[in-house]
């Protein structure tokens, strides 16, 4: 179905003259505060005598503090002149944070009021230019594709900035990683099966230079060896395939970047409660992130290689799938005797972390996950859990999460619960799942036997990957309300660039 992947923000320009004599919808204008004291100063000042002093009546009455996303709205020849909060003094990462979280929530705001809009960014350079500008582009996202009533609002459609072309450029770039992102994790699993996923995503990317997808299909991955993939996904009509992108921007050996992607996961044999199945839709977030992050690299033409592994497979119950006591001989060699056929991520993954490391050389692999329930239940629906023995790689993750606002938190790789996962399976070399407590740190140590020495990232994005938690504890304004955010593909774009030209 031609928009279920991807739907591209609106289109952005460089606003040229005076952002104040646009002749747009409507305008946004940044208000700061110093202290508790909002500050009527500069364009924000300007743009306040043009609404006929709603600002600063607003500020004298104590109704707007600036504080992060309020809003004040006026109206001056036609146009909403909108007013919103960035917050007061902060430390770098709270203040890319603000600028996210204001931006989106007064694009976000206009959405359905206005066709287009400038949108004011100070200072115009810089990574608080480019982070203001992809708050604005994350919150005009909507995954309306299956709404019929879509075509009865206005709609946002046209948004100028008045930030330098370098900056904008990056931003759209990376905006358009999470959506693509989002589409793809929130896409309902019978519109991705995965054959149509390769052709989708070979589609795509056919519009890139630098970049090549192959795709493993289910008889190829029989025959050269990807047990791990094979038997997860066995049990479907809808056979396993591995797809692979690769973008060529530099010189050298690449970063593999393994995303899990589940097209949905019912637990197969071991068949989950039908409370914990809805969100596994989303259970392909590891996957869409990867993929985020390869085309917003590709877009920005990061000096860096990527290939990007995504196992498709969809895990229900059948006459085929497999069952628990199963054997399973994985693309590496090892044997896995399967405990419990809910754990079935970690099967595909380890095989695709296996061959990148093995047959493809990758110098370093970064697989990203929905892996663990626990890993939600220890660190809830913000933060991922990162693993990992190369601690000068994670102090790259945790610079680029300051940047990004996407939260890790290390857990240890224990190595005394290693000897669980051989006492669980008296028939194999490990098993799948090997105990209740730890499942986490566990299911990571699974994954570390696949790497083969190679500098290895595990990232468990069970909580933010799906976007769990939203009823509970309030969300970022730019991620989309009760939908799978699209976590991890600024984060590892962040990443990759601090990597660029190495």
């Amino acid at each position: 179905m031609e928009g279920l992947i991807f739907s591209k923000p609106p289109r952005v320009e460089i606003s040229s003259g005076d952002p104040l004599e646009a002749r747009v919808n409507s305008i946004i204008v940044p208000v700061r505060k110093s202290g508790e004291k909002p500050l009527l100063e500069g364009v924000a000042a300007r743009a306040d005598k043009l609404a006929g002093g709603v600002l600063s009546g607003a500020i004298e009455s104590g109704d707007f503090k600036a504080d992060v996303g309020e809003i004040v709205k006026g109206y001056h020849d036609g146009r909403i002149i909108l007013f919103v909060g960035l917050g007061g003094d902060a430390g770098k990462p709270r203040l890319l944070e603000n600028l996210r979280a204001a931006y989106a929530r007064a694009v976000s705001f206009l959405l359905d009021k206005a066709e287009s809009a400038v949108v004011i960014v100070e200072p115009t350079e810089g990574v608080e230019a480019r982070e203001a500008v992809v708050g604005a582009l994350l919150g005009a996202y909507k995954f309306d594709y299956f709404k019929t009533d879509k075509s009865k609002k206005r709609r946002l459609s046209l948004i100028y900035f008045t930030v330098a072309e370098s900056v904008l450029r990056e931003a759209l770039a990376l905006a358009e990683g999470v959506y693509l992102a989002r589409d793809l994790a929130n896409a309902p699993p019978h519109e991705v099966a995965p054959s149509k996923l390769a052709r989708l995503v070979r589609d795509l990317f056919s519009s890139l230079e630098n970049v090549e997808v192959e795709v493993l299909d289910y008889e190829r991955l029989v025959e050269e060896g990807f047990g791990g993939i094979v038997a997860v996904g066995k049990g479907s009509k809808e056979k396993p395939v591995l797809i692979i992108v690769r973008y060529k921007g530099s010189g050298g050996e690449p970063v593999a970047l393994v995303g899990k992607t589940m097209v949905f996961d019912s637990g197969g044999i071991n068949l989950k409660p039908s409370q914990s199945m809805f969100d596994m839709r989303a259970d392909k977030a590891g996957g869409a992130a990867v993929l985020g992050v390869t085309w917003a690299a590709a877009r920005a033409g990061l000096k860096v290689n990527i290939v990007a592994l995504l196992p498709a497979a969809i895990n229900v119950p059948s006459g085929e799938s497999y069952l628990p006591s199963d054997v399973i001989r994985m693309k590496d060699g090892t044997t896995v005797e399967v405990t419990n056929t809910d754990a079935e991520g970690r099967l595909t993954l380890a095989d695709a972390i296996a061959y990148a490391a093995k047959d493809l050389n990758a110098r370093e692999v970064i697989d990203v996950a929905t892996l663990t329930g626990a890993a939600a239940v220890a660190l809830g629906p913000f933060i991922a859990a990162v693993f990992t023995r190369s601690q000068d790689l994670l102090e790259e993750v945790k610079k680029a999460s300051e940047v990004t606002g996407e939260k890790v938190w290390q857990l240890p790789l224990e190595d005394d619960y290693k000897p669980a996962l051989e006492k669980k399976a008296p028939l194999a070399d490990l098993a799948n799942a090997a105990m209740r407590y730890g499942g986490a740190i566990c299911a990571a140590l699974f994954l570390e036997h696949f790497n083969h020495g190679k500098p290895h990232i595990h990232l468990d994005i069970a909580g933010p990957g799906i976007g769990l938690g939203g009823e509970a504890v309030k969300p970022p304004a730019y991620w989309p309300q009760g939908l799978a955010p699209g976590w991890g593909a600024r984060l590892l774009y962040e990443y990759l660039k601090g990597k660029a030209g190495e």
